[in-house]
Order: structure tokens, then C-alpha cells, then sequence
């Protein structure tokens, strides 16, 4: 026989209360993350900033590119880089294993996007008028280095995401196209370790520099850009992990 109304009330009524008791299952407790670091790669492009940075070039005759810092009208200093077939990265080293939260923070201008390149998927035409690299594992061969760049195109659409012309280890991820109109300073905000699991299909185990470039050596063409306000956001890997964590990646890339 099927209880009165009265008696499916009383009897969820009681359910409610046994679920509410002390002890009862409930949903954990959210996880409590320390607050996280804030730290400006380039010391605000003040004297000295260079410390922090190094050179990089891929092959040792190629023409350097040159960067310099200026002085806006607003009195905002920014990092101005200009390639005339030539490429030149600025790295700076973070090597630490890889942090459980990483946001990416910078502002950026291109005047000249290499409007004839068509080719910025090709050896021949991977040239960017303005990347951020993240370096994540970093391998004795540099092909097998993975890494993350954020490129601003002459043509490729933004929110294409494709592999790099030399290795499919570097994710590239285009933010910015001149042929769609992007000029002008840009803002730009990165969750780094989503963007890694994005391309890779798993969670980093380091997090080694971040790199700045203007290169224009493949296609031989000129292009001009400006760099300010370079954040990085993170809060470090929990203190218990291994130095295993810092050895180079062997596993295959997509």
C-alpha cells in the first residue's frame, strides 16, 4: 500500500536530517592555495634589468636583432625590438619544477607585421614581428625542448594553434593577426599550464625561462615591435616534490 502524503514528508524529512548530522557525507572542503607571487621579468626595464636576461641566438652567424628601451609620452618605459633579417631571442632562466598556477601577463605593439609573409607555417616562412616563448622541459637537444609560443601573425587567424616549423614540441598559439586589423598596444593574459595541457595533452614538469623575439631571418624582411609590462603570476610545486621533477622529458610530443 502506498503511505499517505504525511508519511513520505515525515520520512524525507528524516533523510535531510541524518545527511546534515555531524559525520555524514559531505562535499570536502575546497582546497586552500597560498597567494601567489608576482614577478616582473623585466624589473621594470630600469637600469640593470639585464641581469636577469641572456642572449640567445640559434645559429651563430645570423644577424642580431636589437632591442632597446624607450620612453613613451606617458613616461612608461617598454622594450622596442627591431629585425632586419636577423633573429635574436632575450631569454630569462626560471628553472623550477612546474608551479601548480602560472599566469602570463604582458602588453605588446607591432608597426611592421610582415604583411608578405604567407608562409608562417613553413620553415621558410617562420617568422614572427613578435613572440613570447615559455620554455617548460628543457632536453639536451634543442628539438626535443618543449615549449609554448605566443606569436603575433601576419596572416594566421588568431585562436589557430599549430605546431612549430621545426619541432612539433613547440606549441604555437597565435594571439594577434595584423592582417585582421590588431594594432596598437594589446593586452594579453595566459594561463600557461592550461595552454601546455591544451597542446600537449598532459601537465608540465618544469617551467624553464621566458624568452622575448623578433625574428625576421627566414624571410629576410624588416619588422618592429614593442614589449612592456611582463608579469609572471605563480604559485610554486608543493615543497615535497623531487629533483626527479627537473630531469628533461623523454616521452614523445604530439
Amino acid at each position: 500500500m502506498r503511505p499517505p502524503p504525511i508519511h513520505r514528508f515525515a520520512r524525507l524529512t528524516l533523510l535531510a536530517l541524518v545527511f546534515a548530522l555531524p559525520g555524514a557525507a559531505a562535499a570536502p572542503p575546497p582546497v586552500s592555495l597560498p597567494n601567489p607571487e608576482r614577478i616582473d621579468l623585466f624589473d621594470g626595464l630600469l637600469p640593470g634589468w639585464r641581469e636577469h636576461w641572456r642572449e640567445q641566438r640559434l645559429f651563430p652567424l645570423q644577424k642580431r636583432t636589437r632591442y632597446s628601451v624607450e620612453t613613451t609620452e606617458h613616461g612608461h618605459r617598454v622594450l622596442r625590438a627591431e629585425s632586419h633579417d636577423a633573429a635574436l631571442a632575450l631569454v630569462r632562466p626560471l628553472p623550477q619544477p612546474a608551479p601548480r598556477r602560472a599566469i602570463l601577463r604582458w602588453r605588446w605593439r607591432v608597426d611592421d607585421g610582415l604583411a608578405r609573409n604567407r608562409h608562417e607555417r613553413e620553415r621558410r616562412g617562420d617568422d614572427f614581428a613578435a613572440r613570447i616563448f615559455v620554455v617548460f622541459e628543457k632536453a639536451w637537444l634543442p628539438t626535443h625542448t618543449r615549449a609554448v609560443n605566443y606569436v603575433w601573425s601576419a596572416h594566421e587567424p588568431a585562436g589557430s594553434i599549430f605546431p612549430g616549423a621545426y619541432s612539433r614540441r613547440v606549441g604555437m598559439f597565435v594571439l594577434r593577426c595584423s592582417a585582421a586589423g590588431d594594432t596598437g598596444w594589446q593586452h594579453e593574459e595566459r594561463d600557461l599550464l592550461a595552454d601546455y595541457r591544451c597542446y600537449f595533452g598532459r601537465d608540465p614538469e618544469q617551467l624553464t625561462a621566458v624568452a622575448v623575439m623578433v625574428d625576421t631571418d627566414n624571410t629576410g624582411m624588416d619588422a618592429t615591435a614593442w614589449f612592456a609590462d611582463l608579469f609572471l603570476e605563480i604559485i610554486p610545486a608543493e615543497t615535497d616534490k623531487t629533483d626527479a621533477a627537473l630531469e628533461p622529458a623523454g616521452s614523445p610530443a604530439p
